[in-house]
């Protein structure tokens, strides 16, 4: 019966088979050679293998840290590279994304500026439209003034004295309403927004109150 070595001993061999390859069932059976009871053997053998594996670790570290050493510069050179390329790649963004604002906003301020003159148009035309509606208007006053002039001659020719008088007074009269009234449209309307036929009526009621002065001055 082969002579029982000691525990350190056997460990010692459990690597070794273990670092050759060995199966577990040879290395259990070499260790029965050996005088090691079954249990015992198993649980050497697992402590063989962790000490086998943690040596094996340390190896493969070893190895990975000479690898990354020796592949360091290539590794920083492609990284570089690479942020180069996401350096150029996001400023091209970047522009584009500032044409694309810039073009934004010149149309719009182009949008604007088509609007704000659009309005100036709208209101050159209005004001055109209401100087013609109260040229119109001013010479239908005129016509009406000639007219009345006339007959204010012809009455007087007729000799009507007295009644005259009483026109006067009344045109006077009516005249003083019409002021009064054009006077009322002016201060209720102040403040507000001003339309053209509320200008028209204001300046056509003014312009009535003045031809029946004008005309009570005739008669």
């Amino acid at each position: 019966m082969p002579e029982p070595k000691t525990e350190a001993s056997i460990i010692d061999v459990i690597r070794q088979m273990v670092a050759a390859g060995e199966s577990e069932e040879k290395i259990l059976q070499t260790l029965k050679d050996l005088g090691v009871e079954p249990a015992k053997a198993q649980r050497l053998l697992l402590l063989g293998q962790a000490d086998t594996f943690t040596l094996l670790r340390g190896e493969i570290n070893k190895i990975v840290t000479e690898y990354v050493e020796k592949e360091k510069p290539r590794m920083v050179g492609f990284i570089e590279e690479e942020a180069v390329k996401a350096g150029e790649k996001a400023r091209r963004e970047v522009t584009k994304a500032a044409k694309e604002d810039l073009d934004r906003y010149e149309k719009d301020i182009t949008g604007q500026s088509k609007t704000f003159q659009e309005q100036i148009n709208e209101t050159v035309a209005s004001m055109a439209e209401l100087n013609t509606r109260v040229r119109e208007k001013l010479n239908e006053l005129g016509e009406q003034l000639r007219q009345a002039q006339l007959d204010l001659e012809e009455m007087k020719l007729r000799g009507v004295g007295g009644r005259n008088r009483i026109i006067s007074l009344g045109l006077v009269l009516v005249g003083l309403a019409f002021f009064a009234y054009d006077f009322y449209l002016f201060s209720t309307q102040f403040g507000a927004v001003l339309t053209i036929d509320s200008m028209i009526v204001a300046i056509v009621v003014g312009l009535i109150g003045i031809t029946c002065l004008f005309v009570a001055t005739l008669v």
